[in-house]
């Protein structure tokens, strides 16, 4: 089973710069479905960055790390969306900044980890 990993190459397609674009607007999805069902939270929690981890797969030429990326986002996004609101309604933007340097951070580790998982995936097979 062959991994494809996002490439220099990549950065420069219009497929993943619509990719790009398409992941703000679904953690911006996630934030808002995460705060309109909080009683269905540990639901959204897991069912959310699964559903976003497959729909990336399916667009061809779409690397493992990005995967990662994506699923780390919306697992993040959606733990943290309750405290995000109260941020943004109590007008804390140093807590709300911290907060998103503590979702990008996390999307960052997605993205190496399933690299460094996917390639140790491959050395094993």
């Amino acid at each position: 089973m062959a991994i494809r990993y996002t490439s220099r190459k990549d950065l420069d397609r219009t497929v993943f710069r619509w990719l790009c674009a398409c992941l703000v607007l679904w953690l911006v999805l996630v934030l808002h479905l995460a705060h309109q069902y909080p009683r269905e939270g540990p639901i959204l929690l897991f069912l959310l960055p699964t559903i976003a981890f497959l729909c990336v797969a399916m667009f061809p030429r779409t690397g493992f790390d990005f995967q990662g990326l994506v699923l780390a986002g919306s697992f993040f996004c959606c733990y943290l969306s309750p405290e995000i609101y109260k941020s943004l309604l109590e007008n804390r933007m140093w807590e709300l900044m911290a907060m998103a340097f503590y979702i990008v951070f996390a999307m960052g580790f997605g993205f190496i980890f399933f690299r460094l998982m996917g390639k140790a995936f491959q050395a094993l097979s």
